[in-house]
């Protein structure tokens, strides 16, 4: 199971980091670039906090508490039951860790690009780590709501 968690882990991880690169290489922080008029842009922004800019400027607690929960992971999966779900969903979820954490540390925010709109409704600016751990989070949720069942 390790070896598919650090695969999974390994694969978000670069792909958060090369989108961030590509994207903030332009060097323009705010201005979009509409991809699908009234729905999806590319937005780059810098979040100096966590989800919806929480905790802003309070980077040293947010690298702290990443390092803990990382910790954490890395310690249950040795605990959990070895199957492809289990380990994609760690494997989402520490490789989001990873690229928000290595934003938090390099740049000392987190580089968020992806933006979207349904009717009227703006979603929080985002990136691909944000996506990992969001789905990382959400496939754990539903394991063990399934374990529970059993």
């Amino acid at each position: 199971m390790k070896k598919r968690v650090l695969i999974v882990s390994f694969i978000v991880l670069i792909i958060d980091l090369i989108t961030k690169f590509l994207v903030f290489s332009i060097d323009k922080f705010n201005d979009s670039v509409v991809i699908i008029n009234n729905f999806f842009k590319i937005t780059p922004v810098k979040n100096f906090g966590a989800a919806f800019s929480t905790f802003e400027h309070m980077n040293v607690l947010l690298i702290t508490i990443s390092v803990i929960i990382l910790i954490y992971l890395l310690y249950t999966i040795n605990h959990v039951k070895n199957t492809k779900l289990n380990a994609l969903s760690y494997g989402l979820l520490i490789g989001g860790l990873l690229g928000n954490l290595f934003d938090r540390m390099v740049f000392g925010y987190v580089r968020d690009f992806l933006s979207f709109k349904i009717w009227k409704f703006n979603f929080a600016i985002f990136n691909v780590a944000d996506m990992g751990i969001v789905i990382g989070i959400i496939l754990l949720m539903l394991l063990s709501i399934k374990k529970e069942k059993e």
